[in-house]
């Protein structure tokens, strides 16, 4: 990197800290897979739960006093979306495969993983930067 650059830092620790509340929250949400008929909802709650991580993430950043930029956070919601995303399709699977009764996983929502991944990262990484335009008066609301 050149010298002057601003680097970008992963926030390790916050990303921990904020990941415990969505992590178990996607899980839950696969798992509910066992149900079978919930498919769509879930499909949508998957999205909400990965820009959740991303606002969760911002929101503890925030509160502990820390200034980060917004492409920071953009990226740590980023990172925060896709490990929501990967326990989400994991659990999921598992739920497929009991509801249907069989070995469903490598057959049936691993075949989108890298998908997922990459819309549970675009969901987190707009949450966390939407919140923190909003929380750090980027956005004008009146």
């Amino acid at each position: 990197m050149q010298s002057g650059q601003p680097q970008i830092k992963i926030d390790t620790q916050g990303l921990i800290k904020a990941g415990t509340i969505p992590v178990i929250a996607a899980a839950v949400a696969g798992l509910l897979w066992i149900l079978g008929i919930l498919g769509a909802f879930l499909s949508i709650i998957f999205l909400i739960i990965s820009a959740f991580a991303g606002y969760w993430y911002v929101n503890l950043v925030l509160k502990s006093g820390a200034k980060p930029t917004i492409v920071e956070v953009a990226l740590n919601g980023a990172i925060l979306g896709a490990v929501t995303a990967l326990v989400y399709t994991v659990a999921a699977g598992i739920g497929i495969s009991v509801w249907l009764g069989g070995f469903y996983l490598f057959g049936g929502p691993f075949h989108s993983l890298l998908g997922d991944i990459f819309q549970g990262a675009v969901a987190g990484a707009l949450g966390a930067a939407g919140w923190y335009a909003y929380k750090s008066g980027m956005i004008k609301t009146s």
